[in-house]
This record gives structure tokens, C-alpha cells and sequence, in this order.
């Protein structure tokens, strides 16, 4: 039988490269910065006036090309930062059902990671401050970005409210950080029930996601890139479709149970593709979960 990590029962896991091994990179920094600048607006400026031709093509259209424009952004970022990353657990996952990712935060590196890896139309919950970032703000606004205002209960709660109507209206894929914020030290912090409460309301199923050592890249706080190998450990779906706004806690707790465990394992798949993807990969669909050959994926 095959574990939900993508190995065998019984088999050695890989062995571990270690973390956090490498030198931050002035240059690194240099190419990863002018990256944004360059790419930021050649990415983003298209999939915001993409919504222009809405009435056209239809919203769904429009913003899934505004996704894959984020897609290939993410991608340049990784690229220039010089991080690899390792895929392991995507054969738990169908290519035509939508899901609802719940993964540990420990890096600005984390959302271009996800995004640069699960084949999925993702948008994602976030908080409003980054609505107000010229460009990059505003692009991920108009790819359907559901915007939490913590400051304030009655407005996060519409928000909740009018992201489960469009996901009943659109069905697309998710992802929430459900510890809130970054984690300084690596360690996983107590998840919040928000999101886990949006998706028992959509009846999708929630997915434990971890990303591993992207901590290292440019820590909380810090101000140059390491390139680093990084991992993406993606566990079996949890159904949500019978349970109940009562179950919240109990969800919580396995999603946090789940999330640990990846932790524990992820550091042993660490390194097991150690080249950053070409920058002509940038550009292209991210292969659907079946596909065996795909970059950085290792086979079940």
C-alpha cells in the first residue's frame, strides 16, 4: 500500500540534506529584486485590464488568466532566488475537483511556492492591507483574492459570507494560512477556525499542505536571499461535505495533527531536486497531478 507521502509502507524514507546549509547571496537579492520590478507590472498589468473583456469572455476566464499570470510571477521569483523544491503527495490529489489547501506560513516565499507547484485555479484568503500594493495589489485583487480586514469582525465575516457564494457561483480552489502570520522560529502555531469554517460551509474538501525551509530563504525580519532547496508536502484530502458548523474544532485539530506530521517527514524529502527550474518553465501550465515527469514531483 502507499502512504499519503508517497512512498511505500515499509521503505526507508530518503535521507535528509540538511537545512539552511547555504550562504545568503548579495547577488541572489540583486536579480530577485530587479525580478520584481521588471516582472511585476509585465505579469500583473495584463491580468488586471484582462477584466475589461469580462463581459466578453466571462469572469471565470478572465480570472483564471489572471491566475496564470500570478503562476508564471511566482515562478520568476523562485527562479531568481535560485530555490529549487521537491513535490511529494500530489498522486493524493484530482485534477478535476476543487479543494480547499490548508497550509503552514513560515516565508514571503510561501505563496509563490504554492502557487508555482499545485495545479490548481487558486485564489486565496488574505489580509486587505495588501490590496493597497500598486500593481501587484491590485492584480491579485482582480484574480478573485477573498481580502479579511482583522481590524474589524462584522466586515471579515461579509467577507466569509460573499467568498462562499462566489465559490458556490465559481468553484475554484483555495488556500489559507490558518496560523494567521509568518512564523518567526519554524514551529506551527495554533490554527484559526475562519477558513476551516468557510470550507465546511462549501462542502470542499480540505487538503494539509507543508511547505518546508522556505523559512531560510529570507527569514522574518531579514534582508537577503539564501537559495535554498525547498519542499512541498501535500497530504490526503479530508471530506467536509457531513460535517457541521459544531465540527470546527474537531477539524482544526486534524488539520493541525495532519500539518504536524508533515513537518516531521518533510525534512527527509529536502533536497531530492536540487537544480531551480529553467526560466523558460516560468511560462508554462503546471502539469496536472498525474503526470509523472513533471518538475520537482517525486513519484509515488
Amino acid at each position: 500500500a502507499r502512504s499519503g507521502m508517497g512512498g511505500r509502507k515499509g521503505e526507508p524514507l530518503p535521507v535528509a540534506t540538511g537545512r539552511g546549509e547555504r550562504k545568503p547571496s548579495i547577488l541572489r537579492t540583486i536579480l530577485l529584486v530587479f525580478c520584481i520590478i521588471l516582472f511585476c507590472p509585465l505579469t500583473g498589468i495584463p491580468g488586471i485590464l484582462a477584466l475589461v473583456f469580462a463581459p466578453v469572455f466571462g469572469l471565470c476566464a478572465v480570472q483564471t488568466f489572471t491566475w496564470r499570470c500570478a503562476v508564471c510571477f511566482f515562478r520568476i521569483l523562485l527562479w531568481a532566488a535560485g530555490c529549487s523544491y521537491t513535490v511529494v503527495g500530489m498522486e493524493n490529489l484530482d485534477e478535476n475537483k476543487t479543494y480547499f489547501f490548508c497550509c503552514n506560513h513560515e516565508s514571503h516565499f510561501d505563496v509563490p511556492l504554492i502557487f508555482s507547484t499545485l495545479p490548481f485555479w487558486l485564489i486565496s484568503i488574505a489580509k486587505k492591507s495588501l490590496m493597497y500594493i500598486p500593481v501587484f495589489g491590485w492584480a491579485v485583487a482582480a484574480g478573485g483574492t477573498v481580502w479579511i480586514d482583522r481590524k474589524n469582525t462584522e466586515k471579515a465575516l461579509n467577507s466569509m459570507g460573499s467568498a462562499e457564494k462566489s465559490l458556490r457561483k465559481r468553484p475554484r480552489s483555495v488556500i489559507v494560512f490558518p496560523e494567521g502570520t509568518r512564523s518567526r522560529d519554524g514551529k506551527l502555531q495554533p490554527f484559526k477556525k475562519g477558513g476551516v469554517i468557510l470550507a465546511i460551509q462549501t462542502g470542499m474538501p480540505v487538503v494539509p499542505v507543508c511547505v518546508h525551509n522556505t523559512l531560510n530563504v529570507v527569514e522574518k525580519g531579514g534582508r537577503w536571499v539564501t537559495p535554498q532547496p525547498l519542499t512541498v508536502c501535500v497530504g490526503k484530502p479530508i471530506p467536509t461535505d457531513k460535517l457541521t458548523f459544531e465540527d470546527r474544532d474537531k477539524l482544526v485539530k486534524q488539520l493541525e495533527d495532519a500539518v504536524t506530521e508533515l513537518k516531521q517527514k518533510a525534512p527527509l524529502y529536502s533536497g531530492r531536486n536540487s537544480k531551480p527550474e529553467p526560466f523558460w518553465h516560468c511560462f508554462l501550465r503546471t502539469p496536472p497531478p498525474s503526470a509523472k515527469t513533471a518538475w520537482g514531483r517525486v513519484p509515488p
